[in-house]
């Protein structure tokens, strides 16, 4: 067994791949062979599909420890059924914590026409997980599906654990709602299932086993499975966000995340305008930002699939009041029809008054600029036209003062991809 580093070394994951023949789940009629799989045929359906596991994911507690996913593997937002993923770790080491061997993702699309099912599937195994170097688990498995048939959407998890030890000693295992606790070591708890479905969708997670370790206050969780569906999906698939602002610097400390962001999902919002918002945004002082509100929307029907994305901004205070902009708002209108057209613009976008060191000025047409010498370069309405959607930023600004970063001010961005559907 390779030896742990002493507790509180900084975490490195150091991971090869290959093919791990350990325990899986029982045989069963959802789980087909490798072969079948890859040999499936990808066919479009009515439906977003998403699945996603991972082997293990550890947070400190009290040591500086954290590990990301191992063995992640995922289908994003799709409405394919035939698609089969999979990702295989042989050994992953958190350094002074935890050995992990023989991790294995697979997540898949299906469909089986005698059942008029469709599916997406997540299977996880884990063969080895040695925590502490006294504590080991092994043969841990969990698979989450959820799918429609002639009957609705249905929902379906299972979790098993093979053994567990510390020091030669073994341990009977845990029960749902009963966790296992050794003195001094570690509370372990297996089976976290969630299952919900109704007439619009399902969604099904598990975590097979979740281990505190005592004297850090350590979490780990092991085999994670997901996923989840619903309907509707006609001629497009979205992909969308929307946010205040975001700064881009080459110098770290000065950059900023979009905020507050906002994602639309695949399927879209069902015709329902979601909105996030915050009370204001202050950036060290230089950009006083006030209230953000963001909206979107997403819609499919039998007539077309359309939507949009928007950030509107009250007002934002640059450098004190050299800079101040009022009442500036980002819009994304797109439109995909049944023959594959494509409509998108940014109607919706405007900005009502730009101030410079208190003189107002005009807002600066499409491809032109406001410079204020050594400070900053002003854009207004730079929009990305692409064979998908639009992208629109209602303010760029530039600094000139050597750290190079670009402020983005109301920022709505929408694809509508196709769904390969074909629609009578």
């Amino acid at each position: 067994m390779r030896r742990l580093l002493p507790l509180g070394t900084a975490v490195a994951v150091t991971a090869a791949s290959l093919i791990f023949a350990g325990p899986t789940v029982a045989a069963t009629p959802d789980v087909p062979s490798g072969d079948s799989a890859a040999k499936a045929k990808v066919v479009a359906t009515r439906f977003y599909l998403r699945g996603v596991g991972y082997g293990t994911r550890i947070e400190g507690g009290q040591l500086p420890v954290t590990s990301g996913t191992t063995g992640f593997q995922g289908l994003g937002c799709t409405n394919k059924a035939g698609l089969n993923r999979t990702n295989y770790e042989a050994s992953a080491t958190v350094p002074g914590l935890a050995l992990i061997e023989g991790v294995k993702t697979r997540t898949w699309s299906r469909t089986r026409p005698a059942a008029n099912e469709v599916s997406v599937n997540s299977l996880h195994n884990v063969a080895k997980v040695v925590l502490g170097g006294q504590l080991t688990i092994t043969g841990v498995n969990s698979f989450s599906k959820a799918w429609h048939d002639r009957k609705g959407f249905h929902t379906k998890t299972s979790t098993s654990i093979a053994g567990i030890s510390v020091a030669g000693q073994t341990f009977p295992i845990p029960t749902p709602g009963q966790p296992l606790v050794i003195p001094g070591l570690a509370r372990i708890a297996i089976g976290e299932h969630k299952e919900r479905h109704d007439k619009d969708g399902a969604y099904a997670s598990a975590n097979a086993v979740h281990v505190t370790l005592i004297a850090t206050d350590t979490q780990v969780r092991i085999s994670h499975s997901a996923s989840m569906m619903g309907g509707g999906i006609t001629y497009g698939r979205f992909h969308g966000h929307s946010n205040g602002t975001q700064v881009r610097a080459l110098d770290d400390n000065v950059k900023s995340g979009p905020t507050p962001l906002s994602y639309m999902g695949c399927q879209g919002t069902k015709g329902e305008v979601k909105t996030k918002s915050v009370a204001g945004i202050d950036l060290a002082g230089q950009l006083v930002v006030g209230a953000v509100e963001n909206q979107q929307m997403g819609k499919q029907t039998q007539a077309k699939t359309f939507g949009f994305e928007q950030s509107k901004i009250a007002t934002i205070n640059l450098g004190g009041g050299q800079l101040v902009i009022n009442a500036i708002t980002a819009r994304a209108n797109v439109t995909r029809l049944p023959n594959g057209k494509l409509l998108a613009d940014a109607n919706g976008t405007t900005i009502g008054e730009i101030v410079v060191n208190g003189s107002p000025q005009a807002i600066p047409d499409i491809g032109q600029a406001i410079e204020i010498p050594g400070l900053l370069k002003l854009e207004a309405n730079v929009i990305d036209k692409t064979a998908k959607g639009i992208d629109v930023v209602a303010i760029r600004i530039t600094l000139l003062d050597g750290t190079g970063a670009v402020i983005d001010l109301a920022h709505a961005h929408l694809d509508i991809k196709p769904s390969g559907r074909i629609m009578n």
